[in-house]
């Protein structure tokens, strides 16, 4: 803090040197005539005084400053000021005859930037506190409209003398003018507009600190309303467009310096109170600002930490480019270190009862597995088991006489295509009780195509669509097997027709067999899931059999 003091006073006692030297060479003694190249020389050097402090000012501006609107509306402000100062300067130095009408409207002129920098204070403060893309409301907006105005009546006074009037004609307006009401107007918008200005800095201020330091600004505007009242009375005489830009830049100056005016400064003082890690360094990595909480970091860590974050162990260092250097700062993670070691605990412990536990789950489901084909394995061979009987009674003939084998073969081959087809169809029973309508064309093709194996001609049309109900499909397959099975020994050709559409199960079957044996195996047969009819013909047998009512289709 005492650094920062003596660096402050350092800046103000520069600039009061420098406003001394200019006023000073303002009130030189200069001999009448003469001298005219010194006089030149004293006149520029004042003006290069006033313009260079009020440019430095502006920079810094520039630098300090957070907030991008705020920022241009007060280089805006410094841009008028300056444009105030070089036209009082052409105006009382460089013109040959302040009579002539160019002096007379670089005059009004002045008013330019009395007008429009109260202005600018309004929407300054307008802006403090708010977000980047906050806009400006119509009510503000609409205090251009008497800063027009006003502007208006001071170029224009020529033509109506209401802001000031010439009472010995207007070729003398430099030597004797008086004021009109516009004009006290115009000096009250000045005057309240920087009042408004401080008022609303104290109110939106939210900056802890000396209230002596913010109540600055309004000290300096009530100083200048006072001096105005003084200059308007004419009881003093002085440069009044440098005491104006002095009083304005004085006003701005003190509500950044007070913390009114966000700025980015006073960086040491945040450095030693944070108890962050963190340093400022310059391209060469050089610290030139270091909190109280930053451990050691060597140049090397420092640069590499420009490429990634590098690992010190209990520390993340990380950094990131600024203008004209790099911020470095540190992550604290022991805790996050301990955390990693408990969780790898953990994690080892809690995959040493997963190994465990999959090993007893594996043996589960093993034996959940084993449980459940057994239970399938025995549900189908309770199912087909009097195919299974057949199938072995087929086998001892074949055995005993071996002449017939072919016939034999084909006819075990039809049973065990049944003993298979039916055994799926009890697998997909176990998914749902409802299954494609060509598995049970599979079922008859496949029979067919064995049975053809024992020299019967056999054919298959089909046209199958959508879902059936499989007790359905179990009841057509079965009543099916059981007319083959009855019929093997005689059976000479056999020709199905099969449409299942809709729910519905339509099959027509004409076979070829000794009318006497049809007789005997239609007799008995039942079939409770849909109708059956027959009819018997020579050698002909013709059935037809018809299952509905297992609902949709698809």
């Amino acid at each position: 803090m005492l650094k920062k003091n003596k660096s402050v006073f350092r800046i103000i006692a520069a600039v009061a040197v420098l406003l001394v030297v200019a006023y000073m060479l303002r009130h030189f003694p200069l001999p009448a005539e003469g001298l005219v190249l010194l006089k030149t020389v004293f006149i520029m050097l004042r003006s290069t005084i006033h313009v260079s402090l009020l440019a430095a000012w502006c920079v810094s501006v520039h630098r300090r400053l957070m907030d991008p609107k705020i920022r241009g509306m007060i280089l805006t402000a410094g841009v008028l000021m300056v444009f105030w100062l070089v036209a009082k300067t052409v105006k009382y130095e460089f013109l040959v005859t302040n009579s002539h009408p160019i002096g007379r409207y670089i005059w009004y002129a002045f008013y330019i930037p009395m007008i429009l920098m109260p202005l600018l204070g309004v929407f300054i403060v307008d802006h403090i506190g708010q977000p980047e893309d906050y806009h400006t409301p119509e009510w503000v907006s609409v205090l251009y409209i008497p800063a027009v105005s006003l502007l208006a009546l001071v170029l224009t006074n020529d033509l109506h003398q209401w802001v000031f009037h010439f009472d010995d004609g207007i070729a003398n307006y430099d030597h004797s003018y008086g004021y009109g009401v516009p004009y006290f107007v115009l000096l009250a918008w000045f005057i309240l507009f920087s009042l408004y200005f401080v008022a609303m800095l104290l109110k939106k201020s939210r900056v802890p600190g000396s209230r002596k330091m913010q109540r600055l600004p309004l000290v300096i505007v009530l100083g200048a309303a006072v001096f105005w009242i003084i200059y308007a009375l004419r009881l003093i005489k002085v440069d009044l467009t440098v005491v104006d830009c002095l009083i304005v830049t004085s006003l701005l100056e003190s509500a950044i310096q007070s913390g009114l005016i966000p700025s980015n400064t006073n960086y040491q003082e945040i450095f030693n109170a944070t108890t962050v890690p963190i340093q400022v360094v310059d391209r060469d990595y050089q610290p030139h600002y270091v909190s109280a909480g930053a451990l050691p970091v060597s140049e090397e860590q420092m640069r590499s930490s420009a490429v990634g974050t590098v690992n010190m162990g209990n520390t993340l260092l990380s950094s990131a480019p600024i203008t004209a250097g790099r911020v470095v700062w540190q992550d604290d993670i022991r805790k996050i270190n301990a955390l990693r070691q408990q969780l790898q605990d953990t994690q080892e412990q809690l995959s040493e009862e997963s190994v465990l536990l999959q090993a007893e789950t594996e043996i589960k489901e093993n034996r959940a597995k084993a449980d459940e084909q057994n239970r399938l394995y025995d549900r189908i061979a309770r199912e087909v088991e009097p195919q299974l009987v057949k199938a072995d009674a087929l086998l001892h003939r074949i055995e005993e006489q071996p002449e017939h084998t072919r016939s034999l073969m084909a006819q075990l081959c039809v049973i065990g295509s049944y003993v298979k087809r039916r055994g799926n169809l009890l697998l997909l029973g176990e998914e749902g009780n409802r299954v494609n309508a060509s598995e049970l064309e599979y079922c008859i093709r496949e029979s067919l195509e064995n049975l053809r194996l024992g020299g019967a001609f056999t054919m298959l049309n089909s046209r199958c669509e959508g879902k059936l109900l499989l007790e359905h499909i179990v009841a057509v397959y079965d009543f099916y097997e059981t007319m083959i099975e009855r019929l093997l020994d005689d059976v000479t050709a056999m020709m199905v027709n099969l449409t299942c559409k809709n729910g519905t199960i339509r099959m027509n079957i004409q076979m070829g067999c000794r009318e006497d044996i049809a007789h005997q195996v239609l007799a008995d047969v039942a079939f409770p899931c849909g109708r059956i009819t027959y009819d018997i013909m020579d050698e002909d047998v013709v059935i037809d059999l018809v299952v509905s009512g297992g609902g949709e289709g698809r």
